[in-house]
């Protein structure tokens, strides 16, 4: 499949500035639909109001009593099905200027900003629910299957919120259909299962209907690329390339005179494990390309690594220690621009090459920041719930007869 022609760059592919407005969006939608349903329901309590008056004025005491309780039994709450959108996919083509003021959050309601918490919070349960790490073995998937989960999570909540849907049940649906994406289906009844194990029970049900919702809230598009290939591709391509004679020029090493393959190893390792991070708690994915983000991710890896033997050197001068490595290999810095100035200098202009470098410098102040960015703590995510379940359509519709029912039989027994 052509990445630059595929739907995952022409559609998927937003600025934060784009992200930002695409979840004011969808979060005042939900807002609006909530609030009309409130005030429908409220006119509907008040006609039945007058109603039962004009029926009190007309019939005996006795009737109008009986007929009280009638009514009140012969109108079960109906549910509302929220409107799944998918908006985002057209939102960079659409010719409709964007106005920040028609979009004014209400404070009862959680912001975009505490939806994003809970949204990344959601998507790192992925991990443990279907993937290498998989609390059941039946669930145990290549990476690739959690992060395209993830990616199709992300994209669903571009156009809908969190208000409507309840995001763990999307996530879980969001699993079962990656799995299905890439090839490595697993069976629904498994990932009930692990939601139990993560006490977090999910129907297999749930799972089926969500699975439908999710799909219509990213318009059917299941085109997903991830930058696992790209990291081990240029880490192949720079064992070869460091040990040419124009490559010397651009790598630094300690105590070896010529760079090895295994000596890229610790480099590849850790940009896999700054990736799959990123994947699972921040919007990276919907901001660049894979091949800009598995090339940043080998520089901020290289960085840390780099540091790391930096203070391990300073420490054993100071202490008169021989420990030579935090990894045991030798220590490596490349110089990813040069690098890139000489490794593709036949194929791109200079000047496209450094407009390029321009591009990946900025990605990597945001890889860095959110990498070094520590999670919410439970506190701020429990708030934020606590606040999500006074709003929130979905407690309403599923639970609600649930939890006046248990009520009123607690009355009646004391």
């Amino acid at each position: 499949m052509d990445y630059e022609n595929s739907t995952h760059v022409r559609d998927w592919t937003f600025t934060t500035k784009q992200l930002e407005e695409l979840r004011a969006r969808s979060n005042y939608d939900a807002q609006t639909f909530i609030l009309h349903l409130e005030s429908a329901a409220n006119a509907k309590v008040g006609e039945s109001a007058e109603s039962q008056q004009q029926q009190q004025r007309r019939q005996s005491e006795n009737e109008t009593s009986r007929e009280g309780k009638n009514s009140l039994s012969s109108s079960p709450t109906t549910r509302i099905e929220p409107p799944v959108q998918s908006f985002a996919k057209a939102y960079k083509h659409s010719t409709t200027p964007y106005d920040p003021t028609a979009f004014q959050t209400n404070p009862a309601f959680i912001t975009p900003q505490e939806e994003i918490l809970l949204l990344n919070f959601y998507a790192s349960k992925l991990l443990p629910l279907i993937g290498p790490s998989a609390a059941i073995s039946k669930l145990k998937r290549d990476i690739k299957v959690s992060s395209t989960a993830a990616l199709i999570f992300k994209r669903f909540y571009l156009s809908n919120s969190v208000l409507l849907f309840d995001p763990k049940v999307i996530m879980v649906a969001s699993a079962f259909l990656a799995s299905k994406v890439e090839d490595a289906t697993v069976d629904v009844r498994y990932l009930e299962d692990g939601t139990r194990l993560m006490e977090a029970h999910v129907k297999v049900k749930e799972i089926v209907e969500a699975e439908v919702k999710l799909i219509k809230g990213i318009d059917f598009d299941l085109c997903c690329f991830h930058p696992y290939k790209v990291v081990l591709a240029f880490t192949e391509d720079l064992r070869t390339f460091l040990k040419s004679k124009d490559g010397r020029k651009f790598v630094t090493v300690v105590n070896k005179d010529v760079v090895s393959g295994e000596d890229l190893r610790p480099i590849y390792d850790l940009a896999r494990d700054i990736i799959q991070k990123l994947m699972f708690t921040s919007d990276v994915m919907l901001m660049s390309s894979p091949g800009k983000i598995g090339f940043v991710a080998m520089i901020l890896a290289n960085e840390i690594l780099a540091a790391k033997e930096r203070n391990i050197k300073d420490e054993n001068v100071a202490s008169d220690n021989n420990v030579n490595s935090v990894t045991g290999l030798a220590m490596i810095l490349i110089d990813f621009k040069g690098y890139l100035m000489c490794r593709f200098a036949n194929d791109k202009k200079q000047q496209e090459i450094e407009m390029l470098w321009t591009e990946i410098q900025n990605l990597f102040d945001f890889v860095k920041i959110s990498f070094d960015q520590e999670e919410p703590d439970m506190t701020t995510l429990k708030g934020i719930h606590k606040k999500l379940k006074k709003c929130r359509l979905w407690s309403k519709e599923d639970n609600g007869g649930k939890r006046k029912k248990k009520k009123r039989k607690h009355n009646d027994d004391s």
